[in-house]
């Protein structure tokens, strides 16, 4: 008479494999998904210069390019309704003139971001975001 026994499951050495791949795969993985999070803030960052600048060609284009109100009436930019990352200022140094230039500044994680918008209001305004 034999006794057969199926054994069935892991054993503790293809469990201990198992545990160090996983433990592995998340060394690899969290700072890359950290590293994603802050290219997305700073992402943020450029589409806010951006608003402020088209917000401010608006403005000139109602008026003509001729006497266009102050940039500080841009309510949503100078109050800072769009919330900057990290609260950064919001600048807008076009004057009373319709040549937009409009830059913010964020820091996220270790790095600071600055963005920053120019051109004419009837023209090709270019954005740049540099760390």
């Amino acid at each position: 008479m034999s006794v057969f026994v199926n054994n069935r499951g892991f054993t503790l050495v293809e469990l201990m494999i198992v545990i160090a791949i996983v433990g592995i795969l998340a060394a690899v993985a969290l700072p890359q998904y950290n590293a994603y999070r802050q290219r997305a803030k700073a992402s943020k960052l450029l589409d806010i210069a951006r608003a402020c600048a088209m917000e401010r060609a608006a403005q000139c284009q109602t008026a003509e390019g001729m006497s266009p109100p102050a940039a500080n009436t841009l309510s949503n930019c100078i109050s800072n309704a769009f919330s900057l990352p990290s609260g950064g200022p919001i600048a807008i140094t076009d004057a009373a003139s319709c040549n937009i230039d409009v830059s913010t500044k964020a820091t996220v994680g270790t790095t600071t971001y600055t963005s920053r918008c120019q051109g004419p209001w009837n023209g090709n305004i270019t954005c740049n975001l540099t760390p």
